[in-house]
């Protein structure tokens, strides 16, 4: 008999919501669309990619908002009763990522609950730590099962007591042919501005570059880290061109398309998302050795020996020094995106043996 899943996220739009419609998707190639649903927050802006993709979205109207705490609380039994409606057909339910009302929804939740760990805790700088850690040590205690998304994450969790199924995060990347690169290399930074993405590191890399007319930088994304003074600090490189501005997932697809090497000058990292969709279009990455961004990108391309301007200045270096290496590394992206997007990462969501332990806690 086909399993039934529900992915069930309610914060409206980035990051988490994307990653909830690539998942979706993922699942209903894997299972059938008649196996998988999407519960999204009724303003969520991908609702209508999700749907685009064929997708069965469910919508809830309901309050769930770090920033408005009482609010998010005050609503918890009607977001309960919404949240059990979308589940009532369901076998199990997949949270894909925390969100502000998941902890306290999930113990009132009647079926099996799956949790993507993305992180194992919050990275320096990263929104409402404390509040992460609270709700997230709550979701780990509820979850029937737990999955992360590399195995640097996994051994991790399994530090703290949590035994957790890897399923990589670029198995719900689909692959696709990168364009062929022109003339000046053109590197990118685009996604989530927090302090922990490194921007001070790839500022003072920069400064090595001066002499080079071979390459141009785009930086889009929002957040508190690309700051009036960090963005006239960057601009005041030529060939920097950087910008605030909320990305969209065709969006970001659209400025990775256009470029040929995205960057990651992390501070501290699980894995990224912004890799992942970069490696799913055959762009490889020069990126710091934190976290698994190592084990993430593999030989798609350049880890920094340290995690300081002057060894991520070294491997930006190294990148521009070797076209033929900046083409073998974007195949090697297009592999490798290739084989975990083909690999049966979770299938074992049906297997009989596995989903006897399924059960509410």
């Amino acid at each position: 008999m086909t399993r039934r899943f529900l992915i069930w996220f309610w914060s409206g739009g980035g990051g988490g919501s994307q990653f909830a419609v690539r998942l979706a998707r993922r699942l209903s190639l894997r299972f059938g669309a008649e196996a998988v649903a999407l519960s999204l927050r009724a303003d969520d802006p991908t609702a209508a990619w999700a749907r685009d993709l064929g997708l069965n979205v469910l919508s809830a109207d309901i309050r769930s908002d770090r920033r408005r705490p009482w609010a998010t609380l005050s609503g918890l039994a009607q977001s309960g009763r919404t949240l059990a409606a979308h589940a009532a057909d369901a076998d199990a339910v997949i949270l894909p990522m925390n969100f502000a009302a998941a902890a306290p929804l999930s113990l009132g939740l009647k079926k099996p609950l799956v949790y993507c760990a993305h992180d194992p805790a919050p990275h320096p700088g990263d929104y409402a730590a404390t509040m992460q850690r609270v709700t997230q040590a709550v979701l780990l205690r509820r979850a029937a099962h737990v999955v992360a998304h590399s195995r640097y994450a996994a051994e991790q969790l399994a530090a703290q007591g949590v035994r957790a199924r890897v399923a990589p995060l670029q198995s719900v990347f689909e692959p696709s042919a990168g364009q062929a690169a022109t003339g000046k290399v053109r590197l990118l930074l685009a996604g989530r501005m927090i302090r922990y993405k490194g921007l001070d590191i790839l500022a003072d890399a920069l400064a090595t570059l001066r002499t080079r007319a071979d390459w141009r930088l785009r930086i889009v994304g929002e957040g508190p880290a690309l700051d009036a003074a960090m963005l006239a600090r960057l601009q005041g490189y030529e060939g920097v061109a950087a910008r605030r501005a909320w990305l969209s997932d065709a969006e970001m697809e659209t400025l990775i398309a256009e470029s040929d090497v995205m960057l990651a000058p992390y501070q501290s990292a699980t894995q990224s998302g912004a890799v992942a969709q970069a490696l799913a279009l055959g762009k490889p990455c020069v990126a710091t050795p934190v976290g698994a961004l190592a084990e993430q990108i593999g030989e798609a391309g350049w880890i920094a020996e340290a995690t300081n301007a002057a060894a991520f200045a070294a491997a930006l270096q190294a990148m521009l020094d070797d076209p033929a290496a900046r083409a073998a590394k974007a195949a090697a992206a297009h592999a490798r995106a290739t084989a975990e997007w083909n690999a049966d990462h979770w299938g074992w969501l049906e297997t009989e043996a596995l989903w006897s332990g399924l059960h509410s806690k």
